[in-house]
């Protein structure tokens, strides 16, 4: 399995310049892409906007600190409470899936996690926040804030994790 690949240079979208482009494929099926901005204004203009987006993302992912920070220090016992009656590992996970907040299977929570304290704190994230949130029926207008703020903060950044994604299993 080898691969082949085709470079070459396209107009930059301004038209002063040029952009290097390089197409790859195997024998596979699988294709690489990749693009290098040789325009040296379209290139700056490029930086500025990845230093912009990063700067996005760092208040993003700091409005979710503070969502899990707030979650943890008013409602974590709430969440502990929930799992007091359960006894065994099997227990655990069955009261999380019953809850809505677990949907891995139980080998890999077997594998994943060795006791309940080490569980309960790892399910305090922004993956599972969401399921928490609506399994514990929390009221609280402050919380539903500080989540509504965050949520609409990152959506766009897991908006293109989500067409990355698909992208790369499409093979594009």
């Amino acid at each position: 399995m080898s691969w082949e690949y085709n470079e070459y240079n396209k107009p930059c979208p301004c038209g002063k310049g040029l952009v290097h482009v390089v197409d790859g494929s195997n024998d596979w099926g699988q294709t690489s892409h990749s693009e290098s901005i040789l325009c040296v204004e379209c290139k700056e203009r490029d930086e500025k906007l990845k230093q912009v987006k990063y700067e996005r993302l760092k208040i993003a992912n700091s409005k979710i600190d503070l969502v899990i920070l707030y979650f943890k220090k008013n409602y974590s016992r709430l969440l502990t409470e929930k799992f007091n009656n359960a006894k065994s590992k099997k227990a655990v996970w069955q009261k999380a899936c019953d809850m809505g907040i677990e949907n891995c299977g139980l080998n890999k929570f077997y594998k994943n996690y060795k006791d309940k304290k080490q569980y309960i704190n790892n399910l305090i994230s922004w993956y599972r926040f969401d399921s928490i949130y609506n399994a514990l029926n929390i009221g609280d207008p402050k919380l539903s804030d500080l989540y509504q703020d965050a949520k609409a903060h990152i959506k766009e950044f897991e908006d293109e994790r989500t067409a990355a994604s698909y992208m790369h299993f499409k093979g594009r």
